[in-house]
């Protein structure tokens, strides 16, 4: 055979196989980035949606449920499905415009699991990567999946591999017809060439081909080149992207610690106020009325024999009774104050803090600025809050002799400021150890002002005072921009 002819084969062969091994490698090291980066993602987004329908699926509202899973699949291009299942009664809410498919309960991956699982399933050749977790943790019987389509995210990848394809076809071709002509010359760039698809094949992508001629060769030498750029930069992005998925797995993990650990503080903050109105109760209410019991006997017998003296102990038992419903109203007022829902913020700050710093010889002003009208409920119940969170916190800490409350509506924003002439703080030091678990109360004023998309910022030098900003914007119809229920 001659060597022409050995070239042609030769340089064929090693082309035909190189561009398969390539794409084989590729195919593989980028399914594998991609479906890792799919279940990841997915994983995510399912416990956002999640996050977000959970109290709307509890209060029954399935309208708004399915419009949120419908919303998030229209602005999500590769989920193909998304639905919640409740399996104690078998009610579904889902995305299908054809009905439900049965089929998905008996493939179902979370079933009797804690931990979020995934599955991939095959839906009329279309591969599909689905996702479930549990709606609301802890109650395993409401579970919510969704589905994302692995071949969509996958059709780039099926391009390139054309891409490749074609490229080797070419150089199959180039290098045959340079052969023919040019056996001898192209003897030593072929085996460049050759070695260059080695090292791709190997996965390294750093190096290049330097040839100077501009004939097939140098061609197919330079798209050596650009493919290997094409190739490092897509595993760049596909690296950045996974760095971007593990830095926002690590964020949301920080914040579930967050708030698990504000939540151990509601329950411990009511555990502590049933015991206080316990206590209470039995001290003082529960005395009372016993002794307005033992009192009202007296006065039954006192009656029969002087009358006089039975309406001085009746009037004893009258007065006494105004203290237990005075004792009682406390109590009310300690957990909620109903002039906050009959009057609303403006009067339940003052009122708050007039009997919280007054009492103590503090000099408490309030200040009002462009608001004549009541704010959503969820809205007010906020702002009380955090008013009631500082003016406690000032008590407790500040040692002030002045503190000035400002309320102002400015361009559809609330914006409520507290400043103190007390002792401050360092805000850093205070941060860390709210992140620690140690003064929550301020993490709980930053949640709380999240929820309703609005921002807080505290501002606090020691010996200098501390100021309390919080801003909230409002829509048209009165409601945060946030969009969320903010706790009560």
């Amino acid at each position: 055979m001659r060597l022409s002819h050995k070239i042609i084969l030769v340089t064929s062969g090693i082309v035909a196989v190189m561009g398969l091994a390539t794409i084989v490698a590729i195919n593989g090291v980028v399914k594998g980035v991609v479906r890792d980066s799919i279940q990841q993602n997915g994983i995510a987004l399912a416990q956002t949606i999640a996050a977000n329908v959970a109290d709307q699926y509890l209060d029954g509202n399935v309208l708004a449920v399915k419009n949120v899973l419908e919303n998030q699949k229209d602005s999500t291009h590769y989920m193909v499905y998304a639905y919640i299942i409740n399996r104690n009664d078998g009610t579904v809410v889902d995305t299908f415009t054809q009905g439900f498919l049965k089929d998905l309960v008996a493939v179902d991956p979370i079933q009797n699991v804690r931990t979020p699982m995934s599955r991939l399933l095959n839906m009329g050749g279309d591969l599909v990567r689905d996702v479930g977790v549990p709606l609301v943790s802890g109650l395993d019987s409401i579970e919510l999946h969704i589905g994302l389509s692995e071949s969509t995210l996958l059709v780039p990848l099926t391009r390139i591999s054309w891409v490749i394809m074609v490229l080797t076809l070419i150089g199959i071709l180039i290098g045959s017809f340079a052969a023919l002509l040019l056996s001898r010359l192209i003897t030593r760039p072929l085996m460049k060439l050759t070695r260059q698809a080695v090292r791709i094949g190997e996965g390294n992508l750093e190096s290049e081909i330097l040839v100077e001629s501009q004939d097939e060769v140098g061609n197919l030498a330079r798209s050596f080149n650009t493919m290997t750029h094409q190739l490092k930069d897509t595993i760049q992005a596909l690296q950045r992207r996974n760095e971007e998925l593990s830095l926002l797995s690590h964020k949301l993990a920080e914040r579930e610690d967050v708030l698990g650990k504000l939540w151990q503080k509601v329950i411990s903050a009511q555990e502590e106020e049933r015991k206080r109105i316990a206590r209470e109760l039995h001290d003082e209410t529960t005395q009372s009325l016993a002794a307005i019991t033992v009192g009202l006997k007296t006065a039954e017998t006192v009656l029969m024999s002087d009358r006089g003296k039975g309406m001085t102990l009746l009037e004893q038992i009258r007065m006494m009774a105004g203290q237990v419903v005075k004792e009682l109203h406390n109590i009310v007022y300690d957990l909620r104050p109903t002039i906050l829902d009959d009057l609303g913020l403006i009067p339940a700050l003052r009122w708050y803090g007039e009997i919280r710093l007054g009492a103590q010889g503090v000099k408490f002003d309030l200040q009002v600025q462009g608001i004549n009208r009541r704010f959503p409920a969820e809205v007010e119940t906020t702002f009380f809050r955090i008013g009631q969170e500082s003016i406690s916190n000032i008590f407790r800490h500040a040692q002030a002799c002045e503190v000035v409350l400002t309320l102002v509506l400015e361009d559809d924003a609330l914006i409520m400021k507290i400043a103190d002439d007390g002792y401050g703080f360092d805000i850093g030091e205070v941060w860390q150890l709210s992140e620690g678990g140690v003064g929550l109360g301020l993490l709980g004023m930053r949640e709380r002002v999240a929820l309703l998309g609005g921002t807080i910022d505290i501002n606090s030098r020691l010996g200098r005072g501390t100021v309390v900003t919080v801003k909230v914007e409002l829509l048209q119809n009165g409601i945060t921009k946030g969009g969320l229920q903010a706790w009560i």
